[in-house]
């Protein structure tokens, strides 16, 4: 789409997006794409610089290079740091690029606002264009940054991430408990919530109340999703309903996982899955179990809702404070709590189609894509006035 000569000028600088050697999370591109019909959006990616052979290792392998690419219309272009071993000194040298940085805005144009989506690196690079230029900045603060933010009190790190909080324009959260932990240090947040296409909305023609219940997880197959949880509690039920548990993602737990379940008809590993099959994988459930932990939202949790499922996810992370404990959503703080939580969405056919309803129209109501962009527009043009 071409784009207004007058629409403002907005820098994304995002190290979390999918390179032309990695594949990663989409969201912060989709959400560049959706306001790129009222702002002119460019991405400046930190890319982390590592000397032979150090950069034989797959972390780095996955980094882009020096070229810039586009997608979908939208430049991207990398922008080369150091970054050291650690946290507590992994931003050390993130001030001597104040000048790169000044020269990167002269070469391609001072932006109006900047959205960093981490705070570090991207909130400090952000914090040095502001210093330079006086350019409003926003920063979404995500998991990844929880972890620094654990650091000792006069170690680099934490001063790094502290001096780039304060001086921002608006800090972003995408739930409450990050809400709550800035909080507690003396910054102040608003919880954004990602969204699910309007399309994307299926609600099931009739509630289920039958003697079998199918059960879908979808997820990288890594320790921290706690999918052997989920696998568990399948193979312990010793209930009277027929359980049939759907496995869908790949991940270096695939085998282990496969191994736990053999013996168990009802457990199916579908591998990874094409995003388009979600949906349909989606519809077909009546439960989504998913107690992964260190999450900054979980956008699955929100298209399982949109398909009518009730789900169980985990306390403090994710999309905790989006949706009513207890009342839309379940939350579990263990193992233990898991199974329990799991077993009476399989027992009690009322309760589970009732939080899967009023999941449903939550999401709808609330989480559609057009909602959250009306309300990242709103964001720019306040923090630009």
């Amino acid at each position: 789409m071409q784009k207004e000569a007058s629409n403002p000028k907005v820098l994304f600088v995002a190290s979390n997006i999918p390179t032309p050697k990695r594949q990663s999370n989409k969201v912060v591109m989709t959400i560049a794409h959706k306001l790129s019909n009222q702002f002119d959006i460019s991405v400046l990616h930190p890319a982390e610089f590592a000397p032979f052979p150090i950069n034989l290792m797959k972390k780095y392998k996955n980094i882009a290079n020096g070229q810039s690419w586009e997608d979908d219309g939208i430049i991207v272009r990398p922008f080369k740091y150091i970054r050291l071993f650690g946290k507590k000194d992994a931003f050390r040298f993130l001030p001597y690029w104040q000048k790169r940085i000044e020269a990167y805005c002269k070469q391609f144009g001072i932006p109006q606002l900047v959205h960093a989506h981490y705070a570090l690196p991207d909130g400090y690079f952000a914090y040095q264009i502001h210093k330079a230029f006086h350019v409003p900045y926003i920063i979404s603060f995500r998991d990844a940054d929880i972890k620094l933010l654990k650091q000792p009190d006069n170690c680099d790190t934490l001063t790094r991430m502290k001096l780039a909080l304060s001086n921002a324009k608006q800090i972003i959260v995408h739930n409450t408990a990050h809400k709550e932990i800035l909080s507690k240090i003396g910054i102040d947040s608003i919880v954004m919530p990602h969204g699910v296409e309007r399309t994307f909305f299926q609600q099931k023609q009739s509630i289920n109340s039958s003697v079998s219940v199918s059960i879908t997880t979808i997820s990288e197959l890594i320790p921290r999703k706690h999918v052997d949880w989920v696998i568990e509690a399948v193979k312990n039920y010793i209930g009277n309903k027929n359980v049939t548990l759907i496995i869908a993602g790949d991940g270096a737990m695939r085998n282990e996982l496969e191994t736990c379940a053999k013996g168990f008809d009802n457990i199916i590993f579908l591998g990874k899955i094409e995003h388009n099959r979600i949906g349909d994988l989606l519809s077909q459930s009546d439960v989504f179990a998913l107690p992964s932990v260190n999450e900054t939202f979980g956008l699955v949790y929100l298209e399982a809702a949109a398909h009518q499922n009730a789900v169980v996810a985990t306390k403090d992370t994710g999309i905790w404070g989006v949706f009513e404990d207890k009342e839309e959503m379940l939350f579990c703080d263990s193992q233990e709590s898991f199974n329990k939580l799991l077993y009476r969405l399989i027992e009690d056919d009322d309760y589970r189609n009732s939080l899967a309803e009023k999941a449903y129209h939550k999401a709808k109501e609330n989480y559609t894509w057009d909602m959250v962009i009306n309300r990242y527009s709103e964001i720019y043009k306040n923090c630009m006035e």
